[in-house]
């Protein structure tokens, strides 16, 4: 790939926008940046693709599921510190927030309690919509003009309190997947905050980790070998 400076004189960006977009590709995988080398676009192979980012309407379908919903509640709240810091504003920065309480079917049968913070004037468009059965991320795309790109998550356990037990028609005490993500545009913009009750018994979730070699130290492994015979 070109430079830093190279991509500065071609777009007419700063040096800190082009290091920033360098950074967000290579924490995506989509780059490796080799002492020495440069920077190179990584070979994605068989298997190993970056996992997709989809809302719970679009999984459900692709699993082969019918995956409705319906809208619990929805109001405007005020700022609050945490959820000014995973929108990534200032702490003294006054904005509201829609906060939208859905609950998500499998099959006709509640499976997800999911807790949507966005900032107002995007629910305030979100509210244009008809929302029951509708994909969030599908929404946030056609109101921004921007794709969902990525999300950060945070998954731990918990227990069904006696008002989600009813919600959820399981035992009180039941074991949950509490799920909370941050979702992001493209250009790294915070577009969704989501706090999620997952019915443990019909959820689980996978992950891949990968570990990186240096192309030089590969290489310096391999001549061992070689050399050894």
């Amino acid at each position: 790939m070109p430079t830093e400076k190279e991509l500065c004189e071609e777009y007419q960006i700063s040096r800190i926008t082009a290091r920033k977009t360098l950074d967000e590709l290579a924490r995506m995988g989509l780059i490796t940046r080799v002492q020495g080398k440069g920077t190179l676009v990584t070979d994605h192979k068989p298997g190993r693709n970056p996992i997709q980012v989809k809302g719970h309407k679009r999984t459900m379908e692709e699993l082969g599921y019918h995956g409705g919903g319906t809208i619990l509640s929805h109001k405007l709240i005020s700022p609050n510190p945490n959820l000014l810091k995973l929108f990534e504003l200032p702490p003294e920065a006054d904005n509201l927030f829609w906060h939208f309480r859905r609950l998500r079917f499998i099959e006709d049968e509640p499976a997800v309690i999911m807790n949507s913070f966005v900032r107002k004037e995007i629910g305030d468009k979100l509210l244009t919509y008809e929302l029951e059965n509708a994909s969030f991320f599908s929404l946030f795309e056609k109101i921004t003009k921007r794709y969902v790109a990525d999300s950060k998550a945070l998954i731990s356990a918990t227990v069904a309190s006696p008002e989600v037990a009813k919600i959820l028609k399981t035992d009180v005490g039941a074991p949950l997947i509490w799920y909370r993500s941050v979702s992001f545009l493209t250009g790294r913009i915070p577009i969704e905050v989501n706090y999620s009750l997952f019915l443990a018994n019909k959820f689980y979730f996978e992950t891949t980790f990968y570990r990186t070699i240096e192309e030089n130290f590969e290489q310096t492994f391999f001549d061992q070998i070689i050399n050894s015979d």
